[in-house]
């Protein structure tokens, strides 16, 4: 009897328990989208749906742009706001939505860097979309630690920089690109069963790397370096020699010249003067 009734008891502890992970995992999603709204400015008000405090299961998923596993329980999959005109940084009250897999945050105005550990912000996602805004920076070497990506947009951006080589690392990665920016370097050595195109690394400052072209090697940019300040340090050199040249002859001459009339030109002011006596003898 003793047994019977411990082991309702803790069948009761255990289904209090799940139900309140539940209504916390509920209460977490629902902060993460109020946070979220209070996060960006939205000049449009598509966000004006996200109406808070109604006691309703599932009711955030019935907001513009949000996707539940299940229609009856307050837990989001994915937020799709492409094209909204939201404008802010990256908001980091997705880290709330512990069970996200999808971010779609493309076609908006969102700026500045994008954040070092956003895979702890969104660790579960497969398709990360900040495509067509004005994020700036380096492109976070964490990133790789998303392992479920399948999809990573980030064209058309200001991510400066080179593409961090932990990408590479990206095994399900199947859709890509970084075109538009400003990025520099080498390409990291993706799997090779990927077709990734030239159009998805284009319009950058300097990228190399297959498939754009091979990047010089070091040592012949270094090899550059030396010829151009081997000729600079010649030139250089010649134009001091050829001035003291110069001066050298230019004072040879002068000296050549006093040796060959050592009276200083004495005999033509002698002859001038005797003249002078001699105009000055005829007027008395």
């Amino acid at each position: 009897m003793g047994r019977l009734v411990f082991v309702i008891w803790l069948y009761n502890c255990l289904c209090l328990l799940l139900l309140s992970s539940l209504v916390d995992a509920d209460q977490a999603n629902i902060d993460c989208l109020r946070t979220f709204k209070s996060q960006v400015e939205d000049p449009n008000r598509y966000l004006s749906t996200w109406v808070f405090g109604n006691e309703t299961a599932g009711y955030i998923c019935k907001f513009s742009g949000v996707t539940c596993w299940h229609d009856d329980e307050n837990r989001v999959l994915s937020i799709k706001l492409s094209g909204y005109g939201l404008r802010g940084v990256f908001p980091p009250a997705v880290k709330l939505c512990a069970d996200l897999t999808g971010l779609d945050l493309s076609r908006n105005n969102f700026s500045g860097p994008l954040p070092a550990n956003i895979s702890t912000l969104i660790p579960l996602v497969t398709i990360l979309d900040l495509s067509y805004n004005s994020f700036s920076g380096e492109i976070p070497m964490l990133i790789s630690n998303i392992t479920f990506l399948n999809t990573l947009m980030l064209q058309h951006n200001q991510f400066t920089g080179t593409l961090p080589p932990q990408l590479a690392q990206l095994g399900r990665l199947k859709t890509f690109s970084v075109s538009d920016n400003r990025l520099v370097g080498p390409i990291p050595n993706f799997n090779q069963t990927l077709q990734f195109k030239q159009e998805l690394f284009a319009n950058n400052l300097d990228l190399c790397g297959k498939p754009l072209d091979d990047c010089k090697s070091a040592s012949s940019s270094r090899g550059k370096v030396v010829i151009i300040a081997a000729v600079g340090g010649l030139t250089a050199a010649a134009l001091v020699v050829g001035v003291v040249l110069f001066f050298y002859f230019r004072k040879l001459g002068a000296v050549r010249k006093k040796q060959d009339d050592p009276e200083g030109n004495r005999w033509a002011k002698s002859l001038k003067g005797q003249k002078g006596v001699k105009v000055k003898t005829s007027l008395i």
